[in-house]
């Protein structure tokens, strides 16, 4: 069996283990520095290193840092091993992350869902309640803007409660947010002037700076 079919072989059983998370490794981060620099000098046998050591990762030591890479690597394919983009396996991953509580799936899924696509069908309810969970439990700042912006813009209506809003936005601001601060300024401090209302989110966040 070749090293590819014998990976992708492998993708059902890696989903089935996320229900048996037990610890954390930081084997991910060298893993993906191989993949990368195979990639870049387009070795196929240091990409399937780094692969293989993602793969250990998320199977031996059961790290959810892994298995999340793992999702973002089955989405987005890769043209030099010859694998096709596997959005359904990574959406799959990443669904049971986020029952997990694991902070990074709790961003991205939340995002999918404010935009729709990819699988996921728009929820922006279920995206305020990720978002509100991501600031909650992990105190994530860029999940407290989203969940204030959500708030503010009237995404899911009766959820425009300013003294809300106004924690949640002053909480990114101060862990130094892309755009928090202009989003105040020009969205909540003159709510009455204008709505923000992207074609895509995830765009908007990827266009902002401090």
């Amino acid at each position: 069996m070749s090293c590819k079919n014998a990976m992708l072989k492998k993708i059902p059983i890696f989903i089935l283990l996320l229900s048996f998370y037990v610890g954390a490794s930081p084997l991910s981060d060298g893993a993906l520095r191989l993949i990368q620099i195979g990639s870049e000098i387009g070795s196929k046998d240091v990409v399937l290193r780094g692969q293989s050591l993602l793969l250990k990762g998320a199977f031996d030591l059961n790290d959810f840092d892994a298995m999340y890479e793992a999702s973002k690597q089955l989405r987005q394919g890769n043209e030099l091993m010859g694998y096709a983009p596997q959005e359904r396996e990574a959406n799959q991953i990443l669904i049971k992350l986020v029952r997990r509580s694991y902070d990074a799936a709790l961003y991205e899924y939340a995002l999918y869902l404010l935009d729709g696509g990819h699988g996921f069908i728009k929820n922006e309810f279920l995206a305020l309640n990720l978002f509100e969970e991501s600031f909650k439990v992990h105190g994530n700042a860029k999940s407290a803007m989203m969940a204030a912006i959500i708030r503010n813009e009237s995404l899911v209506p009766g959820t425009k409660k300013l003294q809300r809003i106004d924690e949640l936005i002053l909480f990114a601001i101060l862990n130094k947010v892309a755009g928090a601060q202009a989003y105040q300024a020009t969205y909540i401090e003159k709510d009455y002037l204008s709505d923000l209302t992207p074609k895509n989110w995830r765009h908007w966040i990827e266009s902002q700076s401090l």
